[in-house]
């Protein structure tokens, strides 16, 4: 093998580590985006870098590999081909793998979050009754993620997140505060840091949750009668429309 051709080789197998570094790089400039992953439920941050790099690099390889091949047989000639196919491949592929993978998070999230909120009732109604039977509030948590994980699954990440903070010894307060950084739902992050604030000056969880259930119930009929108000001007509409035709 000629010096040459070893050397576009040696250029060749570093790209993959060049690529999957980019994306290591790119990914730390985003702090809040391990919160995201890990509140999106996807998977822990280290296994979103690692599967989303290494499927990223799959592609960026294919299309470098595919336009290579396809402009050699169109050009003949070796220098263009590597060209053409660093151009596409860095250029479209990388960006859009990126763009892509932090996508899936965001919307993920978006959605986890409007499940959640929709089924929050449920979660306060089994907090408050659990919490009238266990004063220790590391037990209502480590009851609810045991007893009710199948009625709870939509909250599963933050209930096993606080019950594995706090068998490792965090202190209660310091598990709530870190969890409710990373839920995407507001409702339960207020109930959290609340929480958290309850354990360090011992006020009393189920009033707490009582005050957040009714502040989420104000914000529901709000939004129940702005929804019936557009109904109402929607069906105005076509009424009149009815009417001229």
């Amino acid at each position: 093998m000629s010096l040459k051709r070893r050397r576009v080789f040696n250029y060749l197998s570093l790209l993959p580590k060049l690529l999957t570094y980019s994306f290591t790089t790119l990914y730390s400039r985003y702090p809040k985006l391990e919160d995201y992953v890990i509140g999106s439920g996807i998977s822990s941050f280290d296994r979103y870098v690692s599967i989303s790099s290494g499927a990223s690099l799959t592609a960026i390889l294919a299309a470098f590999l595919s336009f290579c091949v396809f402009t050699y047989y169109s050009s003949n000639s070796i220098l263009l081909s590597l060209l053409s196919g660093v151009v596409v491949s860095l250029g479209v592929v990388f960006p859009l793998c990126y763009v892509i993978s932090l996508g899936v998070v965001f919307l993920k999230y978006k959605s986890r979050r409007e499940v959640m909120e929709a089924r929050f009732p449920l979660l306060a109604s089994l907090m408050s009754l659990v919490a009238t039977s266990e004063k220790d509030l590391s037990r209502v948590f480590e009851v609810l993620n045991q007893s009710y994980s199948e009625v709870l699954k939509d909250f599963r990440v933050e209930l096993e997140m606080i019950t594995s903070l706090i068998k490792l010894n965090y202190p209660t307060n310091e598990a709530l505060a870190r969890v409710a950084k990373i839920t995407p739902s507001p409702t339960l992050r207020e109930v959290l840091l609340g929480l958290s604030a309850s354990v360090v000056i011992g006020a009393e969880p189920l009033e707490l949750m009582s005050t957040v259930t009714n502040k989420y119930l104000e914000r529901y009929s709000l939004k129940v009668e702005r929804a019936v108000n557009e109904l109402g001007v929607m069906l105005e509409i076509y009424l009149a429309i009815a009417l001229l035709t």
